[in-house]
């Protein structure tokens, strides 16, 4: 009896650690994302700062793959980061929501197959940034080879270069960004 009661309480935990929500994924830049950024500036400030300006003026990016590439990377880690982040605890959880459905939107609009971890997300679009920097168009389609992205490396570098308005990530990026600053106006500048 001691023994079926035993396993009915495993049971009954084990349960219980199925209906726990799982966390979103969360990637995370590298180091060298922004070439031109200042010394010290905080990674997460600058990410946002390329993300928000990305989808509030998506005419100004148009022709610009590499920084539209990085404002998407950026959008996608700060979603992740915001949804689990110590750091963002006292953050607006409407905002927090918002970036997580902004980062679907877009990965949508990419071709980004669902449930792809962040990481390789951001891995890929840095990766084709850099590349694209670099002049090397072989090297930005193996970086957007990577599983997941379910276009062609042509198509997704044509589509980066001419990347659609999101509605959703400009109010997304912008409504979060109100609490990266201290009196909560949100930068409007782009540095790449």
């Amino acid at each position: 009896m001691r023994g079926l009661i035993l396993l009915l309480l495993v049971m009954v935990a084990l349960g219980g650690c199925a209906l726990e929500p799982q966390l979103p994924a969360t990637g995370y830049l590298p180091f060298s994302t922004f070439r031109n950024s200042i010394v010290g500036e905080d990674p997460a400030i600058e990410a946002m700062n390329a993300a928000t300006y990305a989808f509030a003026h998506p005419a100004a990016m148009q022709g610009h793959p590499a920084r539209m590439a990085i404002a998407i990377a950026s959008l996608d880690a700060m979603a992740g980061q915001f949804a689990t982040g110590a750091r963002w605890v006292g953050m607006n959880s409407l905002a927090r929501q918002q970036m997580l459905q902004a980062r679907s939107a877009v990965r949508r609009t990419m071709g980004i197959a669902p449930g792809t971890s962040s990481q390789i997300v951001v891995d890929a679009l840095v990766g084709a940034a850099q590349q694209i920097r670099r002049g090397n168009i072989a090297g930005a389609n193996l970086a957007l080879s990577s599983p997941g992205f379910t276009a062609s490396p042509a198509a997704s570098l044509q589509l980066l270069a001419h990347f659609p308005a999101v509605p959703i990530a400009n109010h997304a990026t912008n409504f979060a960004s109100q609490y990266l600053y201290p009196d909560g106006g949100a930068f409007n500048g782009f540095r790449s």
